[in-house]
């Protein structure tokens, strides 16, 4: 005979307004900014979804209109 045992736990993380009061006082420490690997015109939308499949940036790809 063949049992299978599952064992699932839960973690409580806290709540959601107590994680954006926390990002909001280490951007306010620290300057966070984010990482932009390109930017482009909303007429190079193809070339920003060709960069972005490439998996080749290193950060966010931006797309402006």
């Amino acid at each position: 005979m063949v049992t299978s045992l599952i064992h699932l736990q839960g973690i409580t993380v806290g709540s959601r307004d107590g994680f954006e009061a926390m990002l909001l006082r280490a951007n306010d420490q620290h300057r966070l900014q984010p990482v932009v690997d390109g930017v482009f015109a909303f007429a190079e939308l193809k070339e920003a979804m060709a960069d972005l499949k490439s998996n080749a940036p290193f950060g966010k790809i931006r797309v402006c209109h």
